[in-house]
């Protein structure tokens, strides 16, 4: 993965701004496939392909309003240590009638994480959502998507980021807590 690659997809996902949307949903719809408790594997590779890290995640979403999903997250570090976060996905209409969408988390080592969202169709005509962010010494872009696979509803994450110069390419995927 390369610096140039990484600014082509920034500019990219930055030329589409807002999208377009079913006036008749609430704005908070967009998230509505990942209400729900999740569970599964984080994992982040070097531009080299070596693993760097495998996280055990749990993930609960709770929509609350018709802009606001509640986010819960816990992550298990592969030395046992453990992180949580809570934070909203947000969605909102603009003057122009497109969406917005951002994602707020603050986790129990201080970070705290925004990202910036829109919908978009994946290769098989399915809607997913990119998220993206960018910081000082940290730039993020990432695809989540939820599909029922073999009988089981799954949640993915595909994404790459630059945090202070290392490259990283991560994938997550995550299974349907069923109660």
């Amino acid at each position: 993965m390369s610096r140039l690659l990484l600014a082509v997809l920034v500019a990219t996902f930055l030329q589409g701004g807002p999208q377009e949307r079913d006036e008749t949903a609430p704005p908070v719809a967009v998230f509505s496939a990942l209400d729900g408790t999740w569970k599964g594997t984080f994992v982040g590779y070097n531009e080299a392909g070596t693993c760097l890290y495998r996280i055990r995640v749990t993930q609960t979403y709770r929509t609350v309003s018709d802009t606001e999903q509640e986010v819960i997250v816990r992550d298990e570090m592969p030395d046992g240590t453990v992180i949580t976060g809570e934070g909203e996905n947000v969605a909102r209409v603009g003057d122009d009638g497109r969406l917005w969408l951002e994602c707020h988390v603050r986790k129990s080592n201080g970070e705290k994480v925004k990202h910036i969202g829109r919908v978009v169709q994946g290769p098989d005509g399915d809607e997913q959502i990119i998220w993206f962010s960018k910081e000082e010494g940290r730039t993020e872009t990432f695809r989540e998507v939820v599909r029922e696979e073999n009988g089981e509803t799954v949640y993915s994450i595909d994404g790459m980021g630059d945090y202070g110069g290392t490259l990283m390419l991560m994938h997550g995927r995550y299974r349907k807590v069923v109660k």
